[in-house]
């Protein structure tokens, strides 16, 4: 099925198979999948707010598969019954059922997340969202972090970044606080304030699916002529801009009978 287009989520699956043991691939792993969309394999159809995934039963333990796209899973089980859904959402139903979690079975660099690595990854995921940072700086300069420390950070947070409504600008730089305190923050500009808390939440998920220490880096929201200053010394982020604002985007009607749509607020519950 190498024909298949090629999404983020297989790109990290395609890397960690090149080295399995390395760490900051498998966490790379966790990160994307809790961003992705994903599409499981079931029994029967959803019937209301209940979902029955397929279970196989492995020499480690019974596992669901997930595929990157419908493409592949239709490849891999042909006309079956599947539910797409955030990862997020995923992880928490199968690491509190005791379940594995096989991502792309029919490719060669197919992964198995088994149930410890699932409960590690969904502990991380209901964290809850850290305090926005309310200390007074009185000072900003370029980061100083090794350069091993900004190779994991910063294609991090410019993954969880990226696509944000409304972002304007991401800044990386490091900060004297008033009283003496030093560390880093992340100034970010163009968000409106109900959308600073969960932005904050996602920065501290991304330092942790980093193998990087959340503490280590305050998010914060200055006003303009503060985000001039932090850019004319911080290291600027690249995320990917979101595709269009949210006026432009026009979510279209389920066709009947098609699959339905999964709704993150209200995830289905399994069987």
């Amino acid at each position: 099925m190498d024909d298949l287009p090629e999404t983020d989520l297989d790109l990290t699956l395609r890397h960690l198979a090149e080295a399995p043991a390395d760490a900051p691939r498998r966490l790379a792993l966790h990160a994307e999948l809790s961003r992705a969309e994903v599409f499981v394999l079931l029994d029967a159809e959803v019937a209301g707010d209940r979902m029955e995934p397929r279970v196989f039963a492995l020499s480690d333990g019974p596992a669901v598969l997930a595929f990157d796209s419908e493409m592949r899973l239709a490849g891999f089980a042909g006309e079956a019954a599947y539910a797409a859904l955030p990862g997020r959402v995923l992880v928490p139903m199968l690491a509190g059922a005791g379940l594995s979690l096989i991502l792309n079975p029919d490719a060669d660099h197919a992964a198995l997340l088994d149930p410890a690595a699932l409960a590690w990854l969904a502990d991380t995921l209901a964290a809850p969202a850290p305090d926005v940072a309310e200390a007074v700086p009185e000072g900003f300069a370029a980061p100083a972090l090794p350069a091993p420390v900004l190779a994991l950070l910063l294609p991090a947070l410019e993954r969880r970044l990226s696509g944000l409504p409304g972002l304007g600008r991401a800044v990386l730089a490091a900060v004297r606080w008033r009283g003496g305190g030093r560390g880093h923050v992340l100034a970010l500009s163009g968000l409106p304030e109900a959308a600073h808390p969960p932005v904050a939440r996602a920065v501290a998920e991304a330092l942790s699916l980093s193998g990087l220490d959340a503490g280590a880096l305050d998010v914060i929201f200055p006003p303009a002529p503060a985000m001039a200053t932090i850019e004319g010394v911080g290291l600027a982020l690249s995320p990917v801009p979101a595709p269009a604002t949210t006026d432009q985007i026009v979510t279209p009607e389920p066709a009947p009978g098609a699959n339905p749509g999964l709704d993150p607020s209200r995830p289905p519950k399994l069987r």
